[in-house]
């Protein structure tokens, strides 16, 4: 049967994403047409025991205390708050009012978002110890470590935003302005997130390319970044200046002496994924596919379904552009008190940790003989678990690691619905969304598992399947 192939308004829509990974999930279970992948519906029980312990391990049965999934966890390694001695400091600052603080908590995420792509095994951010900091021994000893990975990444991110590297303007350092985006060059990047020789971060030019392209979008005159001042530069939390004006969004039906609004999830979906105008104009072309004539970031072919559907088999994922949008909605709901509706469009995200955890599970399982004819391996072993441990790393656009997502999205949704069966929450207040779900449960149990089958030290350890890394997917 043959499809018109889907356009590229629809291919940025976050109803696209779960409704094209569907279409790929389906041709496993029904006739297990996919190419390089099959799923053990069987094991499903497995990994909802797995993410249940977890749950009940750091909640107990205090389900309402789940954060969401957000980048705002990641500021809290090693149990210290660095977020609310910013918000307390800006507090005491009468210049500072509630929308003030809102952008530039904004201005902070956004860069900490598009920092926040796999920095490789080896690479560990060692925070400065701050007088006015009290830590105990256990806090100390991480603090010689170093943090690695997400966390690493975000504690990294925010010494340098406290140290004004991101702001050309020394009386304003806690800002994001395109001046000083534009001058992060990947030894810049390398320099202020302790990139060396022994401790090296993959990813440096990925991510000092999509610094220096959102320098770009602020200096364009986007209308989502409305500068605040005719001669003052704009800043990525001035989104919140366009919303406020958004003729979608409406005043709450109560006092509204604090700004607090009502918000659909599409119209910040729309800044964040716009390819002209919004932040969707910062992702790279390169290694990527344009979809009639345009460049709409995270979006791949997958030859699997265009072989059943022939409507070009793209598959939106748009990983980090979800990441940001719930990472955002956090800090608009925390600091403005906002309430943003249909978020419940969004899905889980297609990254390693998630969908590590399904391989860990074997609930997604390679075929060997696919992966060996593709890559040109040896036939010698060809038994499925033996294969992942001698596979090079896979890009992105490798129909394998598009399969895989696809794959992983649809289970996180499963997981979720089988997670809250378990624990008798179907219909309740304290059922758990699927950010929850992702926070407690497949994103950490990822991370678990994989310690546990692959760690040399006790440490982290990485995923079962390697993706070549520039930054600005995983």
């Amino acid at each position: 049967m043959t499809s018109p192939p889907k356009g590229t308004d629809y291919l940025k829509s976050l109803g696209s994403i779960r409704e094209r990974c569907q279409q790929v999930f389906n041709l496993t279970v029904d006739q297990d047409q996919l190419e390089f992948w099959s799923v053990d519906q069987s094991t499903l029980p497995s990994i909802v025991d797995f993410c249940s312990y977890l749950i009940s391990r750091d909640y107990g049965a205090n389900y309402q205390s789940i954060p969401p999934h957000g980048r705002w966890r990641h500021f809290l390694a090693n149990e210290r708050d660095r977020i609310s001695p910013l918000l307390e400091q800006w507090s005491a600052d009468s210049s500072v009012d509630p929308v003030e603080t809102g952008r530039r908590l904004v201005d902070l995420f956004v860069v900490a978002v598009l920092m926040d792509a796999g920095a490789g095994d080896e690479w560990k951010f060692v925070e400065p110890l701050e007088e006015s900091c009290s830590t105990s021994a256990n806090a100390n000893e991480s603090l010689e470590q170093g943090i690695g990975r997400s966390e690493g990444l975000a504690v990294g991110t925010l010494h340098a935003f406290k140290q004004g590297i991101f702001s050309s303007d020394p009386k304003h350092p806690h800002q994001v302005d395109p001046t000083a985006l534009s001058s992060l060059t990947p030894s810049k990047v390398a320099e202020f997130m302790q990139s060396k020789a022994g401790n090296q971060m993959v990813g440096l030019e990925g991510r000092s390319n999509l610094l220096q392209k959102l320098g770009c979008l602020l200096s364009s005159g986007s209308k989502y970044f409305p500068a605040q001042e005719p001669n003052s530069q704009s800043r990525p939390g001035n989104l919140i200046d366009y919303i406020l004006t958004h003729p979608d969004v409406h005043p709450l039906p109560r006092a509204v002496m604090r700004g607090e609004i009502s918000m659909s999830i599409d119209v910040l979906w729309e800044v964040i994924i716009d390819e002209k105008d919004g932040l969707g104009s910062i992702w790279p072309k390169e290694g990527r596919q344009p979809i009639g004539g345009k460049f709409i970031g995270d979006v791949w072919t997958c030859e699997a379904l265009n072989r059943v559907t022939k409507d070009g088999g793209h598959v939106p994922f748009h990983k980090l552009s979800q990441w940001l949008t719930y990472s955002l909605i956090e800090v608009l709901e925390k600091t403005l008190k906002w309430v943003i509706t249909g978020s419940e469009k969004m899905t889980g995200l297609p990254e390693y940790r998630n969908g590590g955890l399904l391989i860990d599970f074997q609930y997604i399982q390679p075929k060997p003989m696919a992966f060996i004819k593709s890559l040109g391996l040896p036939e010698a072993d060809s038994s499925s678990f033996s294969l992942m441990d001698t596979l090079p790393p896979l890009a992105a656009s490798h129909p394998a690691i598009v399969e895989w997502r696809a794959l992983t999205v649809i289970a996180l949704d499963r997981i979720k619905d089988s997670i809250n069966e378990k624990l008798e929450l179907v219909g309740s207040a304290q059922a758990l969304s699927l950010p929850q779900v992702l926070e407690a449960a497949t994103w950490k149990g990822g991370r678990e598992i994989a310690r546990i089958k692959r760690a040399q030290d006790g440490s982290s350890a990485g995923p079962p399947i390697k993706v070549i890394s520039d930054g600005t997917v995983f």
